[in-house]
């Protein structure tokens, strides 16, 4: 008897039916992080108008801008992180549809997923 993995293998029905919605949800997911990584920026961008006034107005070394500058080092850490959870995500999101790709083109499940090694 063929194993669940062998069977759905060898349905390619069933394969590109999965593969689709790998791909719808990780398009979401993209979208997602792109919108997340946009609302991250903004209030970068902010606080570091905020800094660089603060620096004109107090000085380098005044509690104010220290502050500002503290501030905005805290809100570079989620763009950072978020940037690159995105760039892991569409990766992702490109190996599925070329997987896909080559499932709709007769290549076996197995062969197909097994050309896009991830680092």
């Amino acid at each position: 008897m063929a194993s669940y993995v062998d069977e759905l293998s060898e349905d390619r029905q069933r394969v590109s039916k999965a593969l689709n919605t790998l791909i719808a949800e990780q398009e979401e997911l993209v979208r997602d992080l792109s919108d997340a990584l946009n609302e991250y920026r903004d209030v970068l961008d902010r606080l570091i108008i905020r800094t660089m006034i603060y620096r004109n107005i107090y000085g380098a070394t005044q509690g104010q801008t220290v502050m500002a500058e503290k501030d905005a080092q805290d809100a570079s850490r989620p763009v950072t992180e978020t940037a690159a959870q995105l760039e892991r995500e569409t990766e992702v999101l490109r190996v599925y549809r070329e997987a896909v790709k080559q499932v709709d083109s007769g290549l076996p499940l197995g062969m197909a997923i097994g050309r896009f090694p991830m680092g």
